[in-house]
């Protein structure tokens, strides 16, 4: 009976090792390294309020042209010319206008702000998992250690894979 219980408990162990502790290690690792990106700032604006002489486009391509032709075009990022024949046709009269840090550029296509953010290489997997799951993996990851010490005190052994005796 002692065997089949501490059996019983390796397994339970192990189970909970799977199930939670390591994907609520994967899922923190996860959560801060998103947590680390550069959130670009996105702005859908009409193709007619981006070809305004006044837009704010149009004032940071002057001074990006400014700055290239000062030879400093290494340091002050990358900018993307404004194409209105693919604002008109791909995007409908709109385009989604994206800046991070010194990088600028337009999405010519009608997509949700989720859509455009992963289109730009921002990631919110781990963000954008619901608390339910949080918590439901904390219960599971939480009864691994007493599970293990349990075992550890009543057979002796500290025992990881419960195949292995």
């Amino acid at each position: 009976m002692r065997a089949r219980l501490n059996a019983l408990m390796a397994w339970t162990g192990f189970l909970c090792l799977l199930f939670g502790v390591i994907p609520l290690a994967a899922m923190a690792i996860g959560y801060q390294l998103e947590a680390m990106q550069d959130k670009p700032a996105l702005q859908t604006l009409s193709c007619k309020e981006i070809e305004a002489p006044d837009s704010e486009y149009q004032s940071l391509y002057r001074a990006h042209e400014a700055v290239e032709k000062d030879g400093a075009s290494a340091s002050s990022g990358s900018m993307e010319k404004y194409n209105p024949q693919m604002c008109r046709v791909a995007g409908s009269g709109t385009a989604t206008q994206w800046q991070r840090g010194s990088d600028h550029g337009f999405i010519y296509a009608n997509l949700s702000e989720e859509q455009a953010y992963e289109r730009l290489g921002y990631r919110t997997f781990f963000h954008a998992l619901s608390r339910e799951r949080w918590v439901f993996t904390a219960w599971i990851a939480a009864f691994w250690l007493p599970v293990t010490l349990l075992l550890f005190l009543t057979s002796g052994r500290f025992r990881i894979l419960p195949w292995r005796t």
